[in-house]
């Protein structure tokens, strides 16, 4: 099926659960359908006067405890729907994960690495459905479909093969790592300088084939210059896709593909001169993250900055920036320079204190928070030429008080006032000559090395009262060399996927004490045949055999991707060049 055709075909879905147009099951329970004509009439009286409200009401249903964000109702519904698990890229949920190592694994091979899994809502006859977008060297912008429960693969849309003209491979990378499902079950993913925009090509089927919905290429605007290209993007609260792009440049575009169209386009430049070399201008290297009051939040290579977003006005402006020590050398194991972290948003509750959480570039690295809106009138700041924003610049050592380095290319998981950090400094030296592509990903690769692969993971607190953060616990033997940490409430229970004597599984730390509760290695350790085809087919194998003779578990690395609580207590993780699955056994 041609891209035209995909896209012809997918105008006639509509925009499920949103709007006035025929609702289905799957956006609306039944009971909407055999409601009174007073009820409907009522209920179209509430959407016209509170719309903001009404869709909430609708679409959304907030999740109890004062930990959880606002639900934001232009996502999907599911457990985990956009990067980091939500618009506040917390990386945290209060379902219940794994308890014991007590589980059954089952690995995908796929011709890529899916960074960031997205979770649908439950289909009107039940199921539910894994979406995902592979990032690889060749950046060929492959995008996979998985049945939840059965963990098979439906579909696999690789643009070569299903569209005539798809656009040129570019140079490989982040771009396409970071993704989102919104509410009407459409999987957004940013590559390059254009958003694809897929759905099931048949509505309301678990098994559909995946369908280009619509391919949405950014006006020049929204780029700094012929070489830029998008990084980050999330779902805003008003129901807009907001992105950053590598080299500085934030924006706001609607989310309904009708809507995603130059003129809707609002963007803001970061760097006034876009003919200067990358080092002299604020560049981006991770995610991004949204909240409740229009607030966009991006860290750059040298700032912290809130941008704000209000669809009502159809303005977007800059609202603060605060620099952070960026530091001044790029670690192989870095994306970028400055910051590894996506911001994360602490502070959910009435009365909490609200701030945006990154960790910075100095050797000895720090845990960053910053007052997300204007600090209280009686904050007088840290002093020592912080700016006043700062709420907290905090030492990560991972229980070595007599270190001088250490290194994250992790967000940082945030349950309440608690973060969870872990070691990413690789004990390792490059071998020169290696491109930043390769380099980036032998240092992925290294982790999976006993000898070389980085160890601690670290708490550490906001405490309110005396407004300053403090080091709950930290665990020295703990080895999660690049996967990104999640934490579950109701298990609390802290997930990693970490490697053991060279070999890789998932493991559980107690959230209060940071005692490890259990590892659960994954029954295949090494990769199979058809990766290595994969491998071959791609062009890579000769690269990476020295690797593969060397640490022949690589396929399980996970390889920068995040650790997810999925359904049923379910684990979800990307690997290179696959996904595993770690479910309960019994």
């Amino acid at each position: 099926m041609s891209a035209r055709t995909d896209q012809e075909t997918a105008r006639t879905f509509g925009d499920r659960g949103m709007g006035f147009g025929r609702p289905t099951a799957k956006a609306w329970p039944s009971r909407w359908f055999h409601g009174s004509i007073l009820v409907g009439l009522a209920w179209l009286a509430v959407l016209a006067l509170h719309p903001p409200a009404a869709q909430a009401v609708a679409g959304c249903k907030q999740l109890r405890g004062g930990s959880e964000p606002p639900c934001n109702p232009h996502l999907a519904q599911s457990r985990w729907s956009a990067s980091h698990r939500g618009s506040y890229a917390q990386g945290s949920s209060p379902n219940r994960g794994l308890r014991s190592g007590r589980v059954s694994t089952q690995h995908i091979d796929l011709p890529g690495t899916p960074i960031q899994i997205q979770f649908s809502q439950p289909y009107p006859h039940g199921g539910r459905v894994a979406w995902g977008s592979l990032v690889d060297a060749f950046d060929r912008r492959i995008v996979f479909k998985a049945g939840v429960n059965s963990g098979r693969l439906i579909d696999l849309y690789v643009p070569e093969e299903r569209e005539q003209n798809p656009p040129p491979p570019g140079a490989g990378g982040i771009t396409g790592a970071y993704n989102m499902l919104d509410r009407g079950g459409r999987f957004i993913v940013p590559r390059q300088r254009f958003f694809d925009v897929f759905e099931d090509a048949a509505n309301d089927r678990v098994n559909s084939p995946i369908a280009l919905r619509k391919r949405f290429f950014l006006p020049e605007r929204a780029f700094c210059g012929p070489d830029d290209v998008l990084v980050g993007a999330t779902m805003t609260y008003d129901g807009y896709v907001a992105f950053a792009t590598e080299r500085g440049v934030v924006g706001t575009v609607p989310r309904k593909p009708r809507q995603m169209t130059a003129a809707n386009l609002r963007a803001i430049a970061i760097n006034r001169d876009c003919d200067l070399p990358d080092e002299q201008l604020e560049t981006v290297s991770n995610n991004i993250a949204a909240d409740e009051k229009g607030g966009i939040y991006v860290v750059t290579s040298s700032r912290m900055r809130r941008f704000d977003h209000d669809s009502a006005k159809n303005r977007l402006s800059s609202r603060w920036q605060a620099r952070y020590q960026a530091g001044s050398e790029v670690s192989e194991i870095r994306l970028g320079a400055g910051s590894g972290s996506t911001p994360s948003l602490m502070g959910t509750g009435k009365g909490q204190d609200r701030f945006v959480v990154i960790t910075d570039g100095q050797d000895l690295m720090h845990l960053d928070l910053f007052w997300r809106d204007r600090p209280p009138n009686d904050w007088n700041g840290m002093g020592g030429g912080r700016p006043r924003r700062m709420a907290c610049e905090y030492p990560v050592r991972f229980g070595d008080r007599n270190a001088t380095s250490s290194l994250s290319e992790q967000s940082v998981a945030v349950r309440g006032y608690g973060n969870l950090l872990v070691n990413n400094e690789l004990d390792y030296e490059f071998p020169d000559g290696l491109t930043e592509t390769l380099r980036t990903a032998q240092a992925a690769l290294r982790g999976g090395d006993p000898d070389s692969a980085p160890k601690g993971m670290e708490r550490i607190d906001w405490d309110p009262e005396k407004r300053r953060c403090r080091s709950v616990w930290n665990n020295r033997e703990v080895s999660v060399p690049n996967g990104i940490p999640s934490i579950s409430g109701r298990s609390g229970t802290a997930y990693g996927i970490e490697q053991r004597a060279g070999e890789w599984g998932v493991g559980g730390l107690n959230w209060k004490s940071g005692k490890s509760r259990f590892f659960a290695r994954s029954d295949q350790q090494q990769c199979s045949d058809e990766a290595l085809g994969i491998f071959e087919r791609t062009g890579i194998l000769p690269i990476l055999q020295p690797t593969l003779d060397e640490l022949p578990g690589s396929c399980q690395n996970s390889f920068y991707a995040a650790t997810e609580i999925g359904p049923a207590r379910s684990i979800w993780t990307g690997t290179f060049y696959g996904m595993t699955i770690y479910r309960p056994d019994g």
